[in-house]
């Protein structure tokens, strides 16, 4: 990095408040993606076992490129924006968000839109620090809305149970689903 550059490098999930300084630039190294922040506050997650890493950006402004490709183009991101980089095809998709969903979490809230349940139970697995084993492959791909506020994994799935009469059982630190 250049010299005076504030550089970070993540795998997993980050909200970042970053100050304004035109002579120190800000940057999120997230395998491969770079976030080169221009004042801002903004969510980052980065998973090295997502086929995305999400950059939704809350106020502000940041761009993005991949810093495997000599000149390659650099997406802008405006307020309210998500910029989906694709691990494999090495594409970035903007979209319209609510960033209230992505950050969420930073309070111990859970929120899922239109989010399938093997993905669910991932964030669940991140957000309990536990393993999750489904068996049920079609309930694995259904989409769901839900949302949780600093509730135990056994309320979370008590609500799926209601709504879906799922089979599971805790044992330890582990989530059978079948």
């Amino acid at each position: 990095p250049k010299k005076g550059t504030r550089q970070v490098f993540l795998s997993g999930e980050a909200y970042f408040d970053v100050y304004r300084d035109p002579s120190r630039p800000f940057i999120v190294n997230a395998q491969p993606l770079d976030v080169t922040v221009l004042g801002t506050a903004f969510n980052v997650s980065a998973y090295p076992e997502d086929p995305n890493t999400d950059v939704v950006l809350v106020e502000g402004s940041v761009r993005l490129s991949n810093r495997k490709k000599e000149n390659a183009l650099a997406t802008q991101l405006r307020p309210g924006q998500k910029g989906s980089f694709n691990r494999k095809l090495k594409t970035v998709k903007v979209s319209a968000v609510n960033t209230g969903v992505y950050t969420a979490w930073m309070q111990g809230h859970l929120v899922f839109r239109d989010m399938s349940f093997d993905h669910i139970l991932k964030k669940l697995e991140r957000h309990y620090n536990i393993k999750i084993k489904n068996t049920n492959t079609e309930l694995g791909r259904e989409l769901f809305n839900a949302s949780f506020n600093k509730v135990s994994i056994d309320s979370v799935l008590s609500f799926f149970n209601d709504t879906h009469l799922i089979q599971y059982r805790i044992e330890n630190n582990q989530v059978f689903i079948e």
